[in-house]
């Protein structure tokens, strides 16, 4: 193992420990007036969408998360719990190195992100 690989492992503990959580909720969920979970994505890791490659810790530690969200919506549809995968478009975050992001107009503040995804949810 490469002593990049250590961070790659805990990238995808830390992506998918969430999901574990949501299934030991799930009892609690079903009791909700109005079920609902959220699962926050992005397009970096989608497969389809994968024009420029590499990233390949992230991408592999959200693949678990759109599968599950899958498998939830289909186990839970019938249930009245509504699933949600949800991603915030392009924000300026600072975890873009090279300083694109800034120049694309579509681009807004992570606060902005987050309350348009909060709308979403409402």
């Amino acid at each position: 193992m490469a002593p990049k690989d250590a961070d790659s492992l805990d990238t995808i503990g830390t992506n998918t420990s969430g999901l574990l959580l949501t299934q030991h909720l799930l009892s609690t969920l079903l009791q909700a007036k109005e079920p609902k979970v959220a699962l926050m994505s992005s397009r970096v890791e989608s497969i389809a969408d994968n024009a420029s490659g590499g990233a390949y810790s992230y991408r592999t530690s959200r693949a678990p998360l759109n599968s599950i969200g899958k498998s939830m919506t289909t186990y839970l549809n019938n249930k009245g719990v509504v699933i949600l995968l949800l991603h915030p478009g392009l924000v300026i975050n600072g975890l873009d190195k090279i300083g694109e992001m800034e120049k694309n107009p579509a681009a807004v503040m992570s606060e902005e992100a987050a309350w348009k995804l909060w709308g979403i949810l409402k």
